[in-house]
């Protein structure tokens, strides 16, 4: 399946005062004018901003390439809203016959958004709502899966526990297709960004600790993703994942594997906690991808781990969800990837609900943390300061917004591009294969924020280790280190190297400072 410049856009400047009589949309200057005030939806998938938001890459000096204007404005929108999946012991009567009651409804209603409040509100329910299109089914034996509580029982665990306290099961959606159907989906935004928590409760815009539990209905589901016709295990992986600018592409040999021989790569979360990395397209196997948290993105310059993207405002955020979901070209020079790995324009959302979606985000802040500022805490935060962790970690965001260089990798002496890059002069030696060998791989990876860590559950890139003992213990630069997160296909031990600050602290220094990094 699938698996961030702040302050650019302030909430406060996208309302202003006109007069208008009607309700109407002004497709020419992009503007939706609603009432007494004025609410500007930019143009999303806009060439100018495209051309300057991705990151080169290293090894091929371009950027990746995208869509045109042109080719994803002619793709036909798909706006239908989706309603949650309850378990069959908690599904409220008469639940499926109301939705097909309801009919295909829209996921958006631009013209009834009067106040910045109602475009917050209605990105909220994209986020809840959007779902992979290509994976909708009326396929029997997913319908007859979640009308059975004790098959769905059969897949529940402590790492597919995909339930809340409601009763509602997350990752999938129900929507009623154009002609009536009603259809089972999978979630898009809430599927890899929503935690459920130890109450049963959900934390929006946290990386996802959960997955699509293995049965014949996920099995279905995810089939829809594979092209026609299907390819062997090691091609589509190749092609899904390949580097072919790479002299030394550790993908290459996916080539000629045998289905058998891809059995180990299969498993799409090996080694890893439930839900918390993943092989989405142009990702990587070999090298995963932790989710993201997006509960204070709006203050973060750059996506990714790698720093793929800039982040300079909300509709940067709408660009990225509809790259990653909708539009992914597979395109970086002269290489053409294939493209039917993805649903690849198959169709695109309407601007109004991506942006309002970027602003839902950007009004996502971390949660109050449940850690106590106390003594302990706040010799920490001391400890904090007195070692110089707030030059890259600089407060309140707690990141300096740069890009550290990995090893192996020069920035060039100046920037190609028409956007400066904000690169610290500092080296951490941090584990170069995401950075480098994947089509992610900017050369950089980005200072993380730490606001929200006591939440998160896996920290480094990769999501390697899974609490902040482990982080600043130096067993993890041996070879022979177990990783408390994601391994690696078929990786039982390996060094996790890299940012040994806090390593030669004492036990007790190192106890404050968690304490404290907790509280953030």
């Amino acid at each position: 399946m699938k698996p961030k410049l702040p302050g650019a856009f302030f909430f406060a400047s996208l309302l202003t005062v006109t007069t208008c009589s009607e309700p109407r949309y002004d497709h020419e200057k992009a503007e939706l004018r609603i009432e007494n005030q004025h609410v500007v939806v930019p143009k999303i998938w806009d060439e100018k901003e495209l051309a300057t938001w991705a990151t080169p890459l290293a090894g091929l000096g371009q950027r990746p390439g995208h869509y045109s204007e042109a080719e994803y404005y002619a793709a036909p929108v798909d706006n239908l809203r989706t309603y949650p999946v309850y378990h069959p012991n908690y599904e409220p009567p008469s639940y499926r016959e109301w939705m097909i009651a309801q009919g295909p409804q829209p996921l958006i209603e631009p013209e009834k958004l009067k106040s910045k409040t109602d475009w917050i509100d209605a990105g909220r329910r994209v986020f809840e709502q959007l779902d992979t299109e290509v994976t909708r089914t009326d396929d029997p034996t997913v319908i007859a899966h979640f009308s059975d509580a004790a098959a769905i029982d059969k897949y529940r665990d402590d790492s597919h526990d995909v339930m809340t306290r409601d009763g509602v099961i997350l990752d999938y959606r129900w929507v009623v297709t154009i002609d009536g159907t009603l259809k089972m989906s999978v979630s898009s935004c809430s599927g890899c960004h929503t935690r459920l928590m130890p109450d049963g409760s959900v934390l929006w815009g946290a990386p996802s600790n959960y997955d699509l539990a293995e049965s014949p209905a996920a099995d279905i589901l995810l089939s829809r993703f594979v092209p026609e016709p299907p390819l062997p295990g090691g091609e589509r992986f190749y092609q899904s994942f390949g580097v072919p600018w790479l002299r030394d592409d550790p993908h290459a040999r996916f080539r000629n594997m045998t289905d058998e021989g891809m059995a180990v790569f299969n498993d799409l979360e090996s080694g890893a906690p439930a839900g918390t990395t993943f092989e989405r397209f142009n990702g990587s196997p070999l090298y995963a991808t932790r989710m993201a948290d997006l509960n204070g993105v709006k203050d973060r310059r750059y996506l990714d781990a790698t720093g793929s993207h800039a982040n300079r405002g909300p509709a940067d955020i709408a660009r990225y969800g509809i790259l990653v979901e909708f539009a992914d070209n597979g395109v970086f020079g002269p290489h053409q990837m294939t493209p039917e790995l993805n649903q690849r324009l198959r169709v695109r959302p309407p601007d109004e609900a991506m942006y309002a979606l970027g602003l839902y985000i950007y009004s996502l802040e971390p949660p109050e943390s449940p850690y106590p500022f106390d003594e302990l805490a706040q010799r920490g935060k001391r400890i904090f300061e007195f070692e110089g962790c707030y030059e890259c970690h600089t407060p309140p965001a707690y990141t300096n917004n740069k890009l550290v260089a990995v090893p192996g990798f020069e920035p060039p002496t100046n920037d190609s591009g028409t956007r400066q890059l904000n690169i610290s002069n500092r080296r951490v030696g941090t584990d170069p294969g995401l950075a480098l060998k994947t089509r992610k791989g900017t050369g950089y990876y980005k200072i993380p924020s730490l606001r929200g860590l006591w939440y998160r559950g896996l920290y480094e890139h990769s999501g390697s280790v899974s609490s902040l003992e482990d982080w600043f213990d130096p067993k993890r630069l041996q070879d022979d280190y177990v990783p408390t997160g994601w391994k690696g296909p078929g990786v039982k031990t390996r060094a996790v190297p890299g940012h040994t600050f806090g390593h030669d602290l004492s036990e007790e220094d190192k106890k404050a400072l968690v304490a404290f990094l907790k509280t953030l």
